[in-house]
Order: structure tokens, then sequence, then C-alpha cells
């Protein structure tokens, strides 16, 4: 299959290809993943996600597909009285921000929304990068809460899965080109006032990112094929889980809020 920008995202494509969105899936929740994939699951497109991709359209897009964007999602960004709902307009005034920036328009100075697929442990893989320069960089955009982690204990970098974005990136530009680029965050925060920051993921991280996805992605091919069952995860903040529970029988209230991987370890079963 020779993808497209117009069938990247596909249901054909995504069972095709694996791709980092998917990968990251898989580890939080196999089935959710699948059903995903079955169309018998759809996530809520939050107005995060939405603003994200704003803001990715705005940077990187061209004035064709700027105005495509728009169309298919003025309800949520116009106000029926007209004018941008306040998120929208502090999300324009970012993108100002940045393209003050010499550093970061410089590594947006690439080819945008280039699609490469490749294989990693012998699974077709996907990748689209918001800008590539072949002979320096891959650099993704993102447009972000904060720069500070939810975890106090775990970097920002592994707690959102970018790591792993940056090892699988790399990868495959590596297949395709022979070069082993730098991958590079542009990141501009929500906050007021935003914070803007350029950053490189260190090769120690991307290499130990690459280890974690090759260790885990055959077994999630095989539960794409069907050939492995695609296990719950059971995770308090799973909303796949959560909504399609179906209780069997009491347990033990010492247990509430736990995930079947942590019930598992307090059983001595991990």
């Amino acid at each position: 299959m020779k993808l497209t920008t117009s069938n990247y995202y596909s249901t054909k494509a995504n069972r095709e290809f694996m791709s980092v969105s998917q990968f990251k899936d898989f580890m939080k929740c196999p089935a959710m993943a699948m059903a995903k994939l079955n169309g018998t699951y759809e996530e809520d497109f939050s107005k995060a996600l939405l603003l994200g991709s704003y803001f990715d359209e705005s940077l990187t897009g061209t004035p064709e597909s700027q105005q495509k964007f728009l169309i298919e999602n003025e309800k949520k960004i116009f106000k029926k009285g007209g004018g941008k709902y306040a998120e929208f307009v502090k999300a324009d005034e970012t993108v100002e921000l940045v393209k003050a920036q010499p550093l970061m328009m410089h590594y947006l100075s690439g080819k945008h929304q280039v699609i490469m697929t490749g294989e990693i442990e012998g699974v077709p893989f996907k990748i689209k990068m918001d800008s590539f320069d072949p002979d320096e960089y891959i650099c993704d955009l993102k447009y972000m809460a904060s720069l500070r982690s939810p975890n106090l204990f775990e970097p920002m970098i592994k707690y959102w899965g970018y790591d792993i974005q940056a090892a699988c990136y790399q990868e495959i530009v590596r297949q395709n080109t022979g070069k082993k680029l730098p991958f590079i965050f542009n990141v501009a925060t929500k906050e007021t006032p935003a914070h803007l920051e350029v950053g490189e993921i260190s090769q120690w991280n991307i290499d130990e990112a690459l280890e974690k996805v090759r260790n885990h992605i055959r077994y999630f091919q095989r539960v794409k094929n069907g050939e492995v069952e695609a296990v719950r995860c059971e995770d308090y903040n799973c909303d796949y889980c959560t909504t399609t529970k179906i209780i069997k029988k009491p347990i033990d209230t010492d247990l509430f809020g736990m995930s079947a991987a942590q019930i598992k370890s307090m059983r001595g079963e991990l």
C-alpha cells in the first residue's frame, strides 16, 4: 500500500502499518488498541488534540490545507456571533511568538508532513514528520499544556512517550536515507505567558526507547493479527476498560482502583 496524505490515517493503512500512536495504544491497553483498529471504539477528539492540530496546521500547513482545516472544524473554532474562541486566539498569538524565534523557524523550514515507511523487527511501520531536512534534522512541533512532567519522578519526554516517537522516526529515516539524524522538538506551551523551547533528545534516550520498541513490537503485531488475545489493562484511567467492563464477582476492597497489572503484582503473579 502506498501511503499519501489522504490515506495515511485510514483504517486500511492502520491495519497494514504500525505507527507511534498505535504502538503507544498497545503499550497502554491491547484491548483498547484492537477495538480502535476494529472500529468498535473511538476516543473523543478532545479540545487539546484539536488545538494541537490547529497549531501544527498554522505553522506547517499550506494555505489550502489550512483553509480546509478551518472549514472542517468551523463550529469548534469559531463562535456563532463571529470570531474565534479564546483558546484559538491564544494559539494564534503563540504562533506569532514562534515565528519571531529564528531557531524555531529554522527547524520548521524543512519539508513538511513527510511520510516514510519501513520495518522494525519485521513489522511494517509508518511515520509522518512535521518538518524534515534530509541532511540535518527531523523536527516535531508540540503545543503542550506545560514543559513540566505531570510525574515529578519521570522526565516529560518519557512520560508522554516522545522518546518512543523519536526512536521510531529516527530508525525509519535511517532505513530510507542511510542517515541517523537528530530529533528536534519545537515546543510551545498553552500557558500565559507561553514558554517556548527547542530541544534535542539525547541519542542515549533514543537508543533505549528503540530497544523498548524492539522488545514489544512483534508481540503487539501478533495481537494485531489475532494470533494472541488482546488483554484488557483494567487501568482506572482507561476509558475503554471502564466503559466496557462486565463485573463478574466481588473483589477485595483493598484492590479498588488498581489495574490488572497492579493486582497481579500484589498477588506475586508478575
